[in-house]
């Protein structure tokens, strides 16, 4: 069964490497998918600049409030997926800003392949191992339990029955 495990996870890490070289850009696909959702929710937005870096983002029938240096959003998705919110890019589009700059580093190429950078070298089968010159590990030695044994004594069938709180058993 660990062979198998073995031989899958060094096939799903080789997998992985190739999935990252198929990305169109430095942000992985599924947080792309996740940008193109809110960017639709972003048209209802109404944005309001404070001259700083905050932004008061009116989508009704709420106000939310967006710090871009922060990557702060008063809806906390931001701070929650670390993919901008409806709100981040609706203020993001308002400043004339890359939207993907703002996506947190674990959602990037670099990150993604830190993970899947190391190899698992591949083995000869377990027969071809060399044999061991050390003795086998045996079993630990069963140690009796401290405290009263339990009853392993059967009752016969003409045995009387004995009686608890005045209830028959």
């Amino acid at each position: 069964m660990l062979e198998e495990i073995r031989c899958k996870v060094m096939e799903r890490m080789n997998q992985m490497r190739d999935f990252s070289e198929k990305w169109i850009t430095d942000v992985s696909p599924m947080a792309m998918e996740v940008l193109a959702e809110n960017g639709e929710y972003e048209a209802n937005c109404e944005v309001r600049f404070n001259g700083d870096m905050g932004f008061e983002i009116s989508d009704p029938p709420c106000t939310h409030i967006v710090n871009v240096k922060r990557k702060q959003c008063s809806c906390r998705s931001w701070q929650l997926k670390g993919i901008p919110c409806a709100h981040a890019i609706a203020a993001m589009h308002y400043k004339g800003w890359n939207v993907e700059s703002f996506v947190d580093h674990w959602y990037q190429r670099e990150t993604y392949l830190k993970a899947y950078d190391k190899y698992i070298q591949p083995m000869t089968n377990i027969n071809m191992w060399p044999r061991s010159t050390k003795p086998p590990i045996e079993p630990p030695e069963i140690i009796p339990i401290p405290g009263r044994p339990g009853k392993n004594r059967k009752k016969a069938k003409d045995e009387a029955v004995k009686k608890k709180f005045g209830k028959a058993t």
